[in-house]
């Protein structure tokens, strides 16, 4: 996956689930996943790319959910889940695979009777190249039934973003902003988190937006280290023809859509 390099640092997962989670622009949209999950039956949640395990203070909660199966490929995010596992009253299921592949988590849904409702936040799937987002989306596919369904949450295009601005404790400014200046309010918070892992170990980011590809990349000096894609309706409804899933739903938040997708 993009961006791995990031994890090779020793104490950045750990700097991420004390930090990032709880100040990432798109946590305000997972509202709509959650009051979804909890409007159904009984079901098992399986998180794709569950990192250091953020969603299990909220998933937790809800009495429908049965068992959680956490998929993710770095040992040092899980190593930290596990221990905000232990605080769940809830069964939570870890597994370290890659979800260009999902071989082990296969093996452990193989006699699965109860829906499972895949979430994929934070805008997961953005993180991977063009092909290789098709490439998961397939995959996840291949394993759904019927009644399973498949949420992702992935960040807006700049230029879809309606921020409010508090310049100063008397004024306001409310605005549909456009192209840079939108890109660099909706990242702000991002931007100094990442800022802050780099400071203690690697080095300050550059943040570049291409307008091309819609790519939000991270360079470190001339070396580039991630890639995290923005999207637009259009693109989500033909992603979802390749990947032979249908939309259910598509729901616009402040910084993400939240895509319902069934087989």
């Amino acid at each position: 996956m993009a961006g791995s390099i990031i994890w090779f640092q020793p104490k950045a997962a750990e700097f991420y689930h004390l930090v990032v989670p709880k100040r990432a622009s798109g946590v305000v949209d997972e509202k709509f996943v959650e009051k979804y999950i909890k409007n159904q039956k009984e079901v098992k949640v399986v998180s794709l790319g569950i990192g250091t395990g953020r969603e299990l203070s909220w998933l937790d909660k809800l009495k429908n959910v049965k068992e959680i199966i956490g998929v993710d490929y770095s040992p040092a995010m899980l190593k930290i889940c596990k221990d905000v596992a232990k605080k769940c009253k809830i069964k939570i299921t870890l597994v370290r695979d890659n979800l260009l592949r999902l071989k082990k988590f296969k093996r452990i849904i193989k006699n699965e009777k109860l829906p499972l409702i895949y979430i994929c936040l934070i805008n997961t799937l953005g993180n991977f190249k063009e092909k290789d987002r098709e490439k998961v989306l397939r995959n996840v596919r291949n394993l759904m039934k019927a009644k399973d369904r498949l949420i992702l949450c992935l960040y807006k295009r700049p230029e879809r973003i309606k921020i409010t601005l508090k310049i100063l404790p008397a004024l306001k400014i409310k605005t549909a902003l456009r192209g840079q200046i939108a890109l660099a309010l909706e990242y702000y918070y991002n931007e100094v988190l990442w800022s802050g892992i780099y400071k203690k170990f690697y080095q300050i980011p550059q943040f570049i937006y291409d307008r091309k590809t819609n790519d939000v990349a991270v360079f470190c000096k001339k070396r580039k280290i991630f890639i995290s894609h923005r999207f637009s309706k259009e693109e989500i409804e033909e992603l979802a023809k390749i990947a032979k899933l249908k939309i259910e739903k598509l729901i616009e938040g402040k910084f993400m859509y939240v895509v319902i997708l069934k087989i």
